[in-house]
């Protein structure tokens, strides 16, 4: 099935085959750009997965210190990344890699926060996690896969 983008009054439906010529593209013409695409953000998604925090579980104990009542409350949010490449309404390639749960973007550090094994994540207390693991490493790496990608094109002309 394809896809179906809308800018203001226009609406452009691109079926799968148009979607594989485009994203083909940076495979034929820009095969080391995309390759250090996917190296990139498999690198930002690895370090992101290992700082990104765990909602604790609900503990209740008695008057001598015994669990009474354990409930896991985390929705795992750390294992809902996904990485991909799409044509937008203006027909650019964009390649990205984001959380899909839908609060990702709201979760934030707390005094106390801690990865999916439980060690302690240091982190600044009170700043936003997609911005700090995703968006801030994506920003810092684009320089090279922007290098690539017109030595790739360089190449070619």
């Amino acid at each position: 099935m394809g896809s179906i983008h809308k800018s203001g009054k226009a609406t452009v439906e691109i079926d799968q085959n148009m979607d594989d010529l485009f994203l083909g593209f940076l495979n034929t013409v820009a095969p080391n750009a995309k390759k250090i695409m996917d190296e990139t953000f498999q690198k930002i998604e690895k370090e992101a997965k290992k700082d990104w925090p765990r909602r604790k579980p609900i503990v209740r104990t008695n008057e001598e210190g015994r669990v009474t009542y354990f409930k896991e409350t985390s929705k795992e949010s750390w294992s809902k990344f996904k990485r991909g490449a799409r044509v937008d309404a203006n027909g650019n390639i964009v390649v990205y890699l984001k959380n899909t749960a839908p609060y990702s973007w709201a979760i934030k550090f707390g005094v106390d926060s801690e990865n999916r094994q439980r060690q302690d994540i240091i982190q600044p207390q009170g700043k936003r996690v997609a911005d700090l693991l995703l968006v801030k490493p994506m920003k810092k790496e684009s320089k090279h896969v922007i290098k690539a990608l017109s030595e790739d094109l360089s190449r070619r002309l």
